[in-house]
């Protein structure tokens, strides 16, 4: 998919030097008409340089055109008229100028060419660096449709930049690749604004304060605490105060965000409490655990956001958010729910009860 296209080389000189100088001299010495051959290889060098520039410069291709056409009829002309109405070294003079121009629409043609592929290849690398990046963060939790969007974007058109580079459209693959790396961007700057939350020092006080909260009252009563670290996709057990067991969690798609209202999709933060065990028909996510999410401070919160608009006064503040089965999709998947294996379930299950203290935070120093 990344394959580096193949540079073109070896092209053929459009002109030889040999005729520009057989030219000249003749032109400028008034001496008699180029030979047969001569004019070939002007005529050559100008069709060369013709095919070379038509699509990327059609109005030098035209120009070209016109010199060798009116070389072919000065040559017409001056080889029908009678010698004493001939005009000496016009012939020459003609095909000097389709020479010329050749040489310098080729010679110009090429360091264009040069000039474009050396930028080609000094932005394939950093482009190429920019999709991989995107591709590993568009599998982030909390990245939409807008994201998945550009994501494509980007890939696409690398791929058509590669297949310009291919077709020595230097110019046309090193656009694409410019707004290929656009488009990764787009990605990467959703993803640093996702992220950016949990390198804020105020929450993460406020994460690692709830965190030493729920390890001190396990270490207090001598009781079993639950830790989920959402950032690390972790669930963690605490008993008298000290780890026992760790679990790989799976969030709400868009679980790196703090719940804030229904349908967010989003797994909420703060300190909790298990108000149900399910298991059986009870639960459709093998078993279950029920927590008293919205508390007090969740509702505070949704309340001063209705007010100052950011959430619509017909939306709820959503509930029944549990940590249950059914995990181990590898992704985050959950409408805000924290699920886990059905065996890593099983442990967990066994260990809380009615009552079981339940910190969900942003991510803790253990």
């Amino acid at each position: 998919m990344f394959a580096r296209p193949a540079t073109r080389t070896g092209r053929r000189p459009v002109a030889s030097w040999a005729i520009l100088l057989t030219l000249t001299i003749a032109a400028g010495c008034g001496t008699s008409a180029p030979t047969p051959e001569e004019m070939q290889g002007a005529r050559e060098a100008a069709q060369r340089a013709i095919r070379l520039v038509r699509h990327r410069h059609p109005e030098q291709s035209r120009y070209l055109q016109t010199l060798l056409a009116q070389a072919e009829v000065i040559t017409a002309v001056e080889a029908a008229a009678p010698f004493w109405r001939r005009t000496p070294g016009r012939t020459e003079a003609a095909w000097l100028r389709v020479a010329t121009a050749a040489a310098q629409s080729a010679r110009s043609f090429r360091q264009q060419d040069e000039r474009e592929q050396k930028a080609y290849w000094s932005a394939l690398g950093p482009t190429l660096l920019a999709v991989q990046r995107a591709r590993q963060q568009i599998r982030e939790t909390g990245l939409g449709r807008r994201e998945a969007a550009a994501f494509a974007r980007a890939t696409a058109t690398y791929e058509a930049a590669l297949r310009l580079a291919e077709l020595g459209d230097w110019q046309g693959a090193t656009q694409a690749l410019g707004e290929a790396r656009q488009a990764a961007l787009v990605v990467h700057g959703s993803w640093s604004d996702l992220h950016s939350r949990f390198a804020d020092p105020e929450l993460r006080r406020q994460w690692q304060r709830w965190a030493n909260e729920a390890i001190a009252h396990s270490r207090l009563h001598g009781t079993t605490v639950i830790l989920v670290d959402k950032l690390n996709r972790r669930l963690d057990l605490y008993t008298g105060g000290a780890r026992v067991r760790s679990y790989p969690a799976e969030l709400g798609a868009n679980g790196l965000r703090r719940k804030s209202h229904s349908g967010d999709r989003a797994t909420p933060e703060g300190i909790y409490r298990v108000v149900d065990l399910k298991s059986g028909r009870r639960t459709k996510y093998y078993k279950a655990l029920l927590i008293d999410y919205p508390n007090e401070e969740d509702k505070a919160r949704f309340e001063a956001a209705r007010r100052r608009g950011t959430i619509p006064w017909r939306v709820g503040i959503g509930n029944l958010i549990e940590i249950h089965g059914g995990g181990g999709e590898g992704t985050d998947w959950t409408d805000g729910c924290v699920a886990l294996t059905n065996q890593d379930m099983d442990e967990v299950f066994a260990a809380s009860r009615l009552g079981t203290l339940v910190a969900i935070v942003g991510t803790y120093v253990r």
